[in-house]
């Protein structure tokens, strides 16, 4: 810290960063001392949010007095958590006080893009769309109900920091022992959903929404038996709700687990010498596990 030697700071935040004000002001306090000198003319220091939005970072902008020259500094704290944000700020405040004095320019400076402030640099932009992909076990209640195992694709739109939706495409398949043979099942569905997003590097998410799907039963007896199998095709679906939790590990990584909990409004059943032997009926339950990637 430069105590007296540092002149005081004028700090100018943006509309953007009116919730964490206070924050941020007692942030700058703490990392810019009680100590200035009160001769000097103020510093003039403008915290603006990037061109992307708050949650991409923020944009500082050092006016020193009686110059024209301007500083400008970009912040980038996507993968930060949101409560770390005022102290950032208040660290990059005294960084870029400090780094003005001596003419220093710690990044090109962006260019103004008209009614979105200052653009933050060359830095990349963020996606609205990630991609999850993960591996599962779906269980039915109904008498005879299967436990698959599938895998699943999840195209997801991001509509605002805390609002999405998806649809995921998930393949599944399973055998079911009966007294004759067995009956392998495959399925082919898809959900689409809307969810709430709470959290930054841990967050978590509840969405709602429907699954729709195709499935395939297919008999197969046992060598010698006087049985013969068959085959049925039959759509089914229902209403289904999501639970998630997920963890960033880098601003493009991220891991994911999802509980998601539906009732068969429409399913199927296999029988074995009249006796329901494989079925998508009653409720299911399934828990997935995988990783999500930003696009």
């Amino acid at each position: 810290m430069l105590g007296r030697a540092r002149p005081p700071v004028q700090l100018e935040l943006a509309a953007c960063l009116d919730d964490a004000r206070e924050a941020i002001d007692l942030a700058v306090r703490v990392e810019l001392g009680e100590l200035a000198d009160a001769d000097a003319k103020p510093l003039a220091v403008a915290v603006a949010c990037a061109a992307d939005g708050v949650d991409a970072g923020v944009v500082l902008e050092v006016r020193p007095p009686d110059s024209p020259r301007r500083y400008r500094y970009a912040l980038d704290w996507r993968a930060q958590p949101a409560d770390a944000r005022p102290r950032l700020i208040g660290l990059a405040v005294a960084e870029a006080v400090d780094a003005s004095r001596i003419e220093l320019t710690a990044v090109p400076e962006p260019s103004v893009v008209p009614g979105r402030g200052i653009a933050a640099g060359p830095a990349r932009a963020a996606s609205d769309w990630s991609l999850a992909v993960a591996g599962g076990r779906r269980v039915f209640s109904g008498q005879a109900g299967v436990a698959a195992l599938g895998v699943a694709l999840m195209p997801i739109r991001r509509l605002s920091p805390h609002l999405a939706v998806a649809a995921d495409v998930t393949a599944e398949t399973a055998t079911a022992l009966t007294a004759e043979g067995a009956i392998g099942v495959q399925s082919v569905s898809s959900a689409p959903r809307i969810a709430l997003r709470a959290g930054d590097r841990l967050y978590g998410e509840l969405g709602a929404g429907a699954r729709v799907g195709v499935v395939r039963m297919r008999g197969e007896a046992l060598p010698g038996s006087h049985v013969t199998g068959s085959s049925l095709v039959r759509p089914w679906l229902g209403p289904a709700a999501d639970v998630a939790v997920g963890l960033v590990l880098t601003p493009r990584v991220s891991l994911r687990a999802d509980l998601e909990l539906g009732v068969v409004a429409t399913g199927a059943t296999a029988h074995d010498l009249g006796a329901p032997a494989a079925a998508f009926a009653g409720r299911w339950a399934s828990l997935g596990l995988g990783a999500v990637l930003e696009l």
